[in-house]
């Protein structure tokens, strides 16, 4: 098949992945499933100095509210970088980048009654990136004919369970084992064959995400957790 991408330019390939994102152009071209849904959720992340909290906190930890809500974290094992997240509804907010900065104080409003170890981590932050939430259904099919998706570009996640990265990676690992042994004429049905195995899992996934309840109470974190996409049998 010929491909041909924005700039013009042109390539010829046996067969595509398109792990485009959730954006997903070869999406576009084989399903015409339009943009990605805004939630009406913006995300606010930073990253800085855990020096800068001036105190010692609980760190691991996710703060809800009713519409809103924190995660934080030491990201490195000296501890002395601290992540968080912070979602809250922004509706007419509506620009999805990983550059866009973020208003501290309207971060810092919107969180005013929480914790007062979420506070200090609010107040602590230096600077923050903004972007807006979109996410998708999950979809009918990711394949056709030699030609399939994977990651956020056939089944894109609200970071709500922190599980979009390490699913796209599991999809990697799948369809590579889908693969193994195939000649060109059986890629169809690997790629139908890789579907079919991760589906099910992705779906769980996306509309868990959504309802943002995840580890609120004591669930069963087996199903997600103790999944190996190197060893499960394929169906």
């Amino acid at each position: 098949m010929m491909l041909t991408f924005a700039d013009k330019t042109q390539a010829e390939a046996d067969a595509v992945i398109g792990a485009d994102g959730v954006h997903s152009t070869v999406l576009a071209i084989l399903f015409g499933t339009g943009e990605p849904r805004f939630t009406g959720q913006v995300a606010y992340r930073a990253i800085y100095r855990s020096q800068l909290l001036g105190t010692e906190i609980d760190d691991r930890v996710k703060w809800w509210g009713p519409d809103r809500h924190i995660v934080s974290y030491k990201v490195d094992p000296r501890r002395d970088e601290l992540y968080f997240i912070a979602s809250t509804p922004e509706p007419d907010f509506k620009i999805e980048s990983w550059s866009a900065g973020g208003d501290l104080d309207q971060l810092r409003s919107a969180f005013a009654g929480f914790h007062p170890h979420a506070r200090v981590i609010l107040e602590a932050c230096p600077e923050v990136r903004k972007w807006a939430l979109v996410e998708r259904d999950p979809l009918a099919r990711w394949s056709e004919d030699r030609i399939v998706l994977i990651g956020d570009a056939c089944h894109p996640m609200l970071p709500y369970m922190a599980q979009g990265a390490g699913s796209a990676m599991e999809d990697a690992v799948v369809v590579a084992r889908c693969l193994e042994g195939v000649d060109l004429e059986g890629f169809s049905d690997a790629f139908r064959k890789f579907e079919r195995n991760r589906k099910d899992r992705t779906s769980r996934i996306q509309l868990g995400a959504r309802q943002n309840v995840w580890m609120r109470t004591a669930p069963d974190t087996a199903w997600l957790y103790h999944y190996d996409a190197w060893t499960v049998p394929l169906l």
